[in-house]
């Protein structure tokens, strides 16, 4: 009697488990659709000048000035944030877990990884706020007190403005 129910234990959590990763999964696929704004300041003189080739580049703080000497301050969402994820894999191809051991080796050289903010929110704040500030929100959450330099859709980056599906669920 007790191996049964133990048994039965077993499969419920394991069929549980299994319902969890469909359900996440199915998230992600749906997350992936959005379309990412690569934001700066929308006041002239805090918006830094960037090359879309260089986006990896100051996101890996490899590159920390702009074209006219202007310091960088590229910020990041949160590691478990769904952009956070997407941004990672298509600009820096890696995850952020992936991250960790490059960020901690160059701790000791005296550079910092990017800025972390917990919201598109904050984000937005951050980067209206910050001379020479960069990072990336919902393309659907643009507003005035930033500028879109780039998109970033499932396919590539570019300078022109695609076609954006905004609806209340992504707000």
């Amino acid at each position: 009697m007790l191996l049964s129910t133990t048994l039965n234990i077993s499969r419920w959590i394991c069929s549980a488990g299994l319902v969890s990763l469909l359900l996440t999964g199915t998230a992600v696929a749906v997350e992936d659709n959005r379309v990412i704004a690569v934001i700066v300041p929308a006041q002239a003189g805090l918006a830094p000048d960037i090359h879309p080739d260089e986006l990896g580049l100051i996101f890996w703080r490899k590159k920390l000035y702009a074209t006219h000497g202007q310091a960088l301050h590229p910020v990041n969402l949160h590691s478990e944030h769904p952009l956070r994820l997407k941004f990672s894999q298509q600009v820096l191809h890696s995850t952020p877990r992936s991250q960790v051991s490059y960020w901690n080796g160059l701790y000791f050289h005296g550079v910092q990884p990017p800025y972390t903010v917990q919201s598109e929110e904050a984000m937005i704040r951050y980067v209206a706020e910050t001379d020479g500030a960069i990072g990336y929100i919902d393309a659907c959450h643009v507003d005035e007190r930033i500028k879109p330099l780039f998109w970033l859709t499932p396919s590539k980056l570019t300078s022109e403005l695609p076609v954006l599906r905004c609806d209340n669920s992504n707000q």
